[in-house]
């Protein structure tokens, strides 16, 4: 594990260099220095997820008309039909083929960033599958394993990570979007991973000590975002029934002291809410206190 944790240190040095590359390379250009962004992370996921997995981008549809909007990681299981084009672009993505999908955002500290990338995924969300990696429809799992899980990755987020995490809080709510429907995680590399665990089933943590066991939680990973990335991309609901366990999991598996950098979001941010609602309190106050919310066990 401690190998796997510092290859995946140096994936993530190399990611921050080639998104500082990509103002380079597409300067002048928003939509090529987005491209080579999103190459860049296309490429990670493609050595963790090698072939015959395939790494696409575009819209992703369902056999019952829904369209998602265009998606710049689209991480194709092995069953995916091979519908490319002579020049090895895919032209159909289909939600049943589809293990999940990513949106690359150099920058959620931008608000209106974050919400492009939200409202992205409900597009996706809207989807849905007609088989499941289920053996049974009647599974208290099935709705969620209809829906093509959908993540955000990003560079950077707030100076306190987790008013990011009540910006992604404030979206859901404001717009009324159950959590079934909500991204599954939204990963800041060398930062956190925001986790939305919509059944306690799917929570790895002890959530005993936490006074939710669903909903979202703030993961302070840090340098080892990634290998949070890679988990939860493996504990997502996979388009289809896997003949042989994957073996990243196991080598994942988060150290003893990540514990103690584990939020639970929805509970800390009501005390946000009360301490945004009192008139006397300042914005510096109120900053020091979602850093002190962070460092809470």
């Amino acid at each position: 594990m401690n190998d796997l944790y510092e290859l995946l240190r140096e994936d993530a040095l190399q990611l921050s260099s080639d998104f500082r590359k990509a103002s380079i390379q597409g300067k002048g250009t928003s939509q090529e220095v987005a491209e080579f962004r999103e190459n860049a992370v296309q490429a990670f996921l493609a050595r963790y997820f090698p072939f015959p997995h395939r790494i696409a981008k575009g819209k992703v549809r369902d056999s019952f008309g829904n369209i998602a909007a265009s998606i710049d990681c689209v991480i194709c299981a092995p069953n995916h039909p091979y519908t490319v084009s002579s020049r090895d672009k895919f032209t159909l993505l289909l939600a049943e083929g589809v293990d999940s999908v990513v949106e690359v955002k150099p920058n959620i500290a931008d608000k209106a960033e974050l919400h492009r990338a939200l409202e992205q995924g409900l597009t996706v969300k809207k989807l849905r599958r007609s088989t499941t990696a289920l053996i049974r429809n009647e599974h208290p799992m099935s709705e969620w394993a209809k829906r093509v899980p959908f993540g955000v990755f990003a560079m950077q987020c707030k100076a306190s990570p987790i008013e990011t995490g009540f910006e992604i809080l404030e979206f859901y709510e404001d717009h009324g979007i159950e959590p079934i429907d909500q991204a599954d995680f939204v990963v800041v590399n060398d930062v956190c991973v925001f986790s939305n665990f919509v059944d306690k089933s799917l929570n790895c943590w002890d959530a005993t000590g936490y006074p939710n066991q669903t909903g979202w939680f703030y993961e302070g990973w840090r340098k080892d975002s990634l290998a949070g990335f890679l988990l939860r991309l493996h504990q997502v609901a996979h388009a289809g029934m896997k003949l042989q366990e994957d073996i990243l999991p196991r080598y994942l598996t988060p150290p003893a002291e990540a514990r103690f950098r584990v939020v639970d979001l929805a509970y800390k941010y009501g005390i946000y809410k009360q301490l945004r609602s009192q008139p006397e309190v300042d914005a510096a106050e109120i900053q020091r206190s979602l850093r002190a919310l962070t460092e809470e066990s």
